[in-house]
């Protein structure tokens, strides 16, 4: 996910130009993101815990309502 803007930190670290605060938001949200599914995997005891990770919340209108947890990322810039 962070290959997309990998460029921009190329740039900065040969040209000083500065990366723009969306894509150093986008690439802080992306880590944090990680980790957290990182962490709910790391908490699951058993597979039935870990296959949950694949569930896609719904709303009482059986619609999604986001993203299911282990493909929480924050959208792309």
């Amino acid at each position: 996910m962070l290959t997309v803007s990998d460029w921009y930190i190329t740039r900065k670290s040969e040209t000083d130009v500065a990366v723009p605060t969306d894509v150093s938001k986008y690439r802080a949200d992306v880590r944090t993101a990680t980790k957290t599914i990182e962490d709910k995997i790391n908490n699951c005891t058993n597979v039935t815990e870990f296959m949950k990770l694949f569930d896609v919340p719904m709303d009482s209108d059986n619609k999604p309502t986001g993203n299911a947890p282990i493909y929480d990322f924050p959208d792309e810039v």
